[in-house]
């Protein structure tokens, strides 16, 4: 089968629309939805066919994905690192209680801006500060939570989603 540059293809044994970018027989570059180009063998390749009769609004589905960026990027972050918040040069004890009410702080602002949802980076580290992030939020009304962004190294962040009905300020 032929291809040509800026075709719309698929590829064997993977989800995704992708487009042909360069060829160098017997491989062909090809870019994904999301930007990332990949070399792949042409035999991998399968044309997409468009389906007659149906129309794809391409301005619509470029305001969805521009919404769904937005969105993702638009959830309210604290980092509870000392550097970020800016309070280095603490006894351990007094950090640690420093970040807990920076925590509460920023959980009340979120909660009268009615925001559902929050991402606390709390970093890796040995779990004491996760530790006391997710005891401050065990057993609250209204508060329900679960691990955030995973990283190479472990867990780093908790995601709390906030249902505005029954959650009170800390």
């Amino acid at each position: 089968m032929s291809f040509k540059v800026g075709e719309s293809v698929s590829l064997l044994k993977e989800s995704g629309f992708y487009s042909i970018i360069r060829i160098n027989a017997p491989y062909a570059i090809v870019q994904d939805e999301h930007g990332f180009e990949y070399q792949v063998t042409l035999t991998s390749l399968i044309k997409r066919i468009p389906v007659s009769g149906s129309v794809v609004n391409k301005e619509l589905s470029e305001t969805t994905n521009t919404a769904k960026k937005q969105h993702a990027a638009s959830i309210p972050t604290l980092d509870l690192h000392a550097t970020a918040l800016g309070i280095d040069g603490m006894p351990t004890n007094e950090l640690l209680e420093k970040k807990l009410s920076h925590c509460r702080m920023f959980l009340n602002q979120c909660i009268e801006k009615r925001h559902s949802k929050v991402l606390i980076i709390h970093g890796v580290g040995e779990g004491v500060l996760k530790t006391a992030v997710r005891q401050l939020l065990q057993g609250k009304p209204g508060i329900s939570f679960h691990d955030g962004n995973y990283s190479a190294r472990g867990v780093g962040s908790t995601l709390v989603e906030i249902r505005l009905s029954e959650v009170r300020k800390f």
